[in-house]
């Protein structure tokens, strides 16, 4: 038989799949450290406290000893929680609380006025 004349020689091709598939991989795994990374952080800003219960904090740590402050705290922060349940309450603390403020010179909180502060602030949620 004759020789064959179209037959060539054997020719390298180049296989970047392997390269292919290390990349691949490389990339899904920082998408996923990523994802978790967001994931994570995205229930940490969950975890942050809204302005009311900053304000109950505070409510709940009044120091009764400084009578200005015990007024001007309990008016600016009890505002935050009224509903129709606690309403008139605050209104009544409220207008009892009117003789300590816009003095200079105040007499100390009387205490039934202190417990009924106690009291609103004790059935806040």
């Amino acid at each position: 038989m004759e020789k064959l004349k179209d037959i060539k020689d054997i020719v390298d091709v180049p296989d970047y799949s392997i390269y292919l598939l290390i990349g691949v991989t490389i990339f899904v795994v920082i998408l996923l450290f990523i994802a978790l990374y967001l994931f994570k952080h995205r229930r940490k800003r969950r975890k942050r406290k809204s302005p009311k219960e900053i304000a109950l904090e505070r409510l709940k740590s009044i120091d009764f000893s400084d009578t200005k402050s015990v007024v001007y705290t309990f008016e600016e922060l009890g505002k935050l929680f009224l509903d129709e349940k606690n309403q008139s309450e605050f209104e009544s603390i409220k207008k009892e609380l009117t003789i300590y403020k816009y003095k200079r010179d105040i007499p100390p909180l009387d205490s039934s006025v202190e417990s009924r502060i106690k009291r609103f602030i004790g059935e806040l949620k």
